[in-house]
């Protein structure tokens, strides 16, 4: 996920000068220790020139030609998710949402994982899973 613009939701100082909430910055895809191993961090390089990972909840996406365009084909889309296995949706020790895990096998036959730390993401995903009745099992994070 390159180039999208994004602003920051949450003060970050202590990871650098500077990254206070509204700062802007662009992702530049998973190239950090932590992002390249947890799909809940993004790269962001900021308009102060800090690159940092950043979790998905606390940036907002502002870029509005990636807000107007769909998702792949909706069609697709629904087809993959109807192979989904494994779904899990973390919550923490006060039952609020951490991140929703799945695996599923896509048209072309190859087998992916995805976890998704956006709420209203995980939200949609589930109201599709529970249209196709497939098992959500919920993990309590202690």
């Amino acid at each position: 996920m390159n180039n999208i613009k994004v602003e920051l939701k949450t003060d970050l100082t202590k990871y650098g000068e500077g990254l206070i909430a509204g700062i802007k910055g662009i992702t530049i895809g998973q190239q950090g220790i932590w992002s390249r191993s947890n799909d809940n961090l993004i790269t962001v390089k900021f308009e102060n020139n800090i690159i940092l990972d950043v979790l998905w909840n606390s940036l907002e996406i502002i870029d509005e030609e990636y807000l107007q365009k769909p998702s792949k084909t909706k069609t697709t889309d629904l087809k993959e998710l109807k192979t989904a296995t494994n779904i899990i949706k973390t919550i923490g020790p006060k039952g609020g949402f951490k991140y929703l895990s799945f695996e599923y096998t896509r048209i072309d036959g190859c087998h992916w994982s995805k976890s998704i730390g956006l709420k209203k993401e995980a939200d949609k995903l589930l109201d599709i899973f529970s249209e196709y009745k497939l098992n959500v099992k919920i993990e309590k994070i202690i």
